[in-house]
């Protein structure tokens, strides 16, 4: 098992924890707010589980059917998750309209939901770190959608405390318009991650940033003397590039295979880059 599954399963369990007890909360005290918190752990679940997967089969190299490998898979599972995400902001939303509807509902207010959802906050932020951490170094789509979703677990939690502690003084449409908040923050953050995501499901040209580097390292190696066309375009979250480089006139076949070689070990040395074609031109 590698490292980005690892930490994948990690986050997997930890949500799975955080749900019991968020259950156990909600049932407790009937709070909108701490059951609309519950339900977003589902939906991390479900999401996280998709993650997983996707990670474990985007590991997988090359094969006969998929011959530039399976890194599509990622993205896929995070298209997965912000459906699910949008799908549970509904939900939510329905909920407080039938408790608005239906008036007031009684709600009951311990010291064991606000711990739960502290216990939360903490938990989810010291995930958002860690996972930081190995997203950046890995460069997984999966991981990433797991570091904004537990962003927004962080300030999704902390507004169903804020609408709890009102609750606990007496103003109960603070619990109503806690879950109201908590379903905007998972349809926004369902949101970002289906529009970073769908770049990468369509093959879109990677960013300019990206353009640059792999001119830079065509440039560095020796024998190159300018460059032509660069076409590249995302396959799931790794980068496939085309690129033209012009030789001097009087280079030999042998040394502008060599040339060649050079520049496309030089550009697939980039983390983002998965595939580089290098075509030869000469002045």
């Amino acid at each position: 098992m590698g490292k980005e599954q690892r930490t994948a399963l990690l986050a997997l369990v930890s949500n799975i924890v955080l749900f019991l007890l968020k259950v156990a909360a909600a049932l407790a005290s009937g709070s909108l707010a701490v059951l609309s918190s519950a339900l977003d752990s589902l939906n991390d679940i479900i999401s996280y589980f998709a993650g997983y997967f996707s990670i474990r089969e985007a590991s997988r190299g090359p094969d006969y059917d998929h011959p530039f490998g399976h890194r599509r898979m990622e993205a896929l599972s995070a298209i997965v998750m912000a459906i699910f995400a949008g799908i549970l902001s509904l939900e939510i939303l329905r909920s407080v309209a039938l408790s608005i509807i239906q008036g007031e509902h009684a709600v009951e207010i311990t010291a064991f939901t606000f711990a739960v959802l502290a216990v939360t906050v903490i938990v989810k932020l010291a995930t958002m770190i860690y996972l930081q951490g190995i997203s950046k170094k890995e460069m997984s789509t999966a991981l990433d959608a797991m570091v904004m979703d537990s962003r927004n677990d962080v300030l999704s939690n902390t507004v169903a405390i804020v609408g709890i502690a009102g609750t606990y003084m007496g103003m109960l449409f603070f619990d109503d318009a806690a879950a109201v908040i908590i379903s905007f923050y998972i349809a926004y953050s369902g949101y970002q991650v289906a529009k970073r995501n769908f770049d990468y499901i369509v093959g879109a040209k990677p960013e300019k940033k990206i353009m640059d580097g792999i001119a830079r390292k065509a440039r560095t190696v020796e024998g190159v003397k300018s460059l032509g066309a660069i076409r590249a375009h995302y396959v799931g979250d790794r980068v496939h590039v085309e690129i033209e480089v012009v030789l001097p006139k009087k280079t030999k076949g042998p040394e502008s295979h060599d040339i060649a070689v050079r520049v496309q070990g030089a550009i697939e040395s980039m983390k983002v880059v998965s595939r580089a074609f290098v075509h030869i031109d000469y002045e």
